[in-house]
């Protein structure tokens, strides 16, 4: 990409934090105006009152001649900003982002930044249910975007597996094959049993029972697994709500009574006051309530982890939760502040199968599946291939519809899924980047006898095409910059609008430069050149994303 022509000005500006990635391409319109490729500096309001300085500074900075061909200050006038342009080489530019086999200079190092992403966090013993497929698809981005910038990131799925007498008490009622007279004249003698079983394994007083809990446990990462592996996720670790047991958090407890936090009510519950609301933590009669214990999670993963910072990718509903989390374990260790933050999203209404039942998301992704075959089977463009895995490669299209149309909602804004609208082909869609991909791979499959890594990007062969080709270039330039933004905005639809503008740049590419009719050895390598690097683009973005990009379909 741009790494090297961004740190070598970045290099030149060691007092500017952040520059590389605040580093942007101006509008279409604007560089093909300049008719020179060109990066901008736009002067954010932090630094506004020392933009003379600034802006003087620049004309006497001596950038890289190899890279930097001009650099212009503009001042601020009226709503715009100040801002610095730096005209680009133009070979240079056009190597950097076409070049096949190159080994980018690394873009800034965050190794030492350690972001905890915990996500999914679906209950055991429970089908995976759709309410947790947009925590399980943007946490996987979220993680896998800030693995790409040179974070270092923890996966983390944190299952729930206590405070659960209802599941229990129904996975005894489906053993005993009990019938709904005798549940009804059994059923207080049940919840008895029951709460007494769960108290025992709270306790760790029932080796048994713990250690049947455990096997639960264990059946349940296996039959999430096969579901996170079509959707392109994978967790680090796996924690479990039962981790922290009353008597882990007791100690915490005893932390809050002894700062005055945990204040004790009339009833006998305990509470903690956060914005004048009085939140319990721990009921009357003496057993804890979630925030307790995640309150004890939040402390003890620190110590563990050592996070720079902390993710929870919760719904909307949660808000008030955290809040009082945060709230709480801050009071407790102020090395948390600034720290921790509620990644929010909205509710997706309407998923279920096309039929209406029941919305466990293994049966989504399956009427996913079975709707790609189906399309496939009546299409007139679809080529019999004995070779190709019909079952394997519709059921990553099915998923590729799902999670993109998901994606590319506002993350905080409940979502109403549509069938007919994820499974379009044309549109912008997760079926479409597949197809674009697949299109690409063909097209340099039918040339891979052309050595790609001898061919030298030539800028002046670029402008002497039609304006596609420098559109196709100006947008690849943009990858890293949307990256970043989609990782500081937490917004995964950044990313998906990105990949969708370059597949269109692409698409409309491959109609006005076409490669096989090419007669001039030139124009058809350098055309190579650009949809190699579009191909590979729009590879990371997906993977990025957590699809698996295809070659046929």
């Amino acid at each position: 990409m741009t790494s090297r022509i961004r740190r070598a000005i970045c290099e030149q500006l060691p007092q500017l934090e952040n520059i590389y990635y605040a580093l942007e391409l101006p509008a279409k319109k604007e560089l093909h105006a300049a008719s020179r490729p060109l990066l901008q500096w736009i002067l954010p309001a932090t630094v506004a009152q020392q933009e003379n300085e600034l802006l003087e500074s620049m004309k006497s900075q001596q950038f890289d001649a190899a890279y930097i061909e001009h650099v212009r200050v503009v001042p601020s006038a009226g709503r715009s900003a100040a801002k610095v342009e730096f005209q680009l080489q133009p070979d240079a530019f056009a190597a950097h982002l076409l070049q096949v086999e190159s080994t980018p200079s690394a873009a800034p190092a965050f190794a030492e930044k350690h972001v905890v992403v915990e996500f999914s966090s679906p209950n055991i013993a429970k089908p995976f249910h759709v309410g947790h497929l947009r925590s399980t698809i943007i946490g996987n981005v979220l993680a896998n975007l800030h693995q790409h910038l040179g974070y270092r990131p923890t996966r983390l799925n944190y299952l729930g597996d206590w405070g659960t007498q209802f599941g229990l008490l129904a996975l005894g009622v489906q053993l005993k094959n009990v019938s709904d007279a005798e549940m009804r004249r059994i059923r207080i003698w049940l919840n008895e049993h029951v709460i007494w079983k769960f108290t025992a394994l709270e306790a760790g007083t029932d080796e048994t029972m713990t250690s049947k809990w455990q096997q639960y446990r264990h059946y349940t990462i296996d039959e999430l697994a096969s579901v996170y592996e079509r959707l392109g996720v994978h967790f680090d670790s796996y924690e479990w709500e039962s981790q922290y047991s009353q008597r882990e958090i007791s100690e915490v407890l005893a932390q809050l009574r002894s700062v005055g936090i945990l204040q004790r009510e009339q009833d006998g519950r305990e509470i903690v006051v956060v914005d004048q609301r009085r939140v319990p933590v721990i009921k009357s009669d003496g057993s804890t309530l979630y925030l307790a214990r995640d309150i004890a999670a939040l402390l003890e993963r620190h110590r563990r982890l050592q996070f720079s910072r902390m993710l929870y990718v919760v719904d909307n509903g949660q808000a008030d939760h955290f809040n009082a989390l945060f709230h709480t374990a801050t009071a407790l260790d102020n090395r948390l502040n600034d720290k921790l933050q509620h990644v929010k999203f909205g509710r997706i209404h309407g998923m279920s199968t096309r039929q209406g039942n029941a919305i466990f998301l293994r049966d989504v992704l399956n009427e996913a599946r079975e709707v790609m075959r189906e399309k496939r089977s009546l299409s007139t463009t679809t080529k019999v291939n004995s070779c190709l895995n019909d079952e394997h490669v519709c059921d990553i299209l099915g998923v590729s519809a799902v999670l993109v149309n998901v994606l590319k909602q506002r993350r905080q804004r409940d979502h109403v899924f549509s069938w007919e609208q994820a499974l379009q082909v044309n549109g912008d869609t997760g079926i479409k980047l597949q197809y674009t991909h697949c299109r690409l791979h063909s097209l340099l499959e039918n040339f891979r006898h052309i050595q790609l890594e001898d061919i030298k990007p030539s800028w002046r062969h670029l402008t002497q095409e039609p304006s596609d080709a420098l559109d196709v270039l100006y947008e690849l330039a943009r990858f890293e910059q949307c990256v970043w933004q989609s990782k500081e905005q937490l917004e995964a639809r950044v990313l998906v609008n990105y990949l969708f503008g370059l597949y269109n740049a692409t698409s409309r590419a491959l109609k006005r430069l076409p490669v096989k009719q090419e007669r001039c050895p030139e124009k058809q390598s350098q055309r190579l050149l650009l949809f190699n690097a579009a191909k590979r683009t729009i590879q990371r973005g997906m993977q990025l994303l957590g699809l698996k990009p295809l070659n046929q379909m």
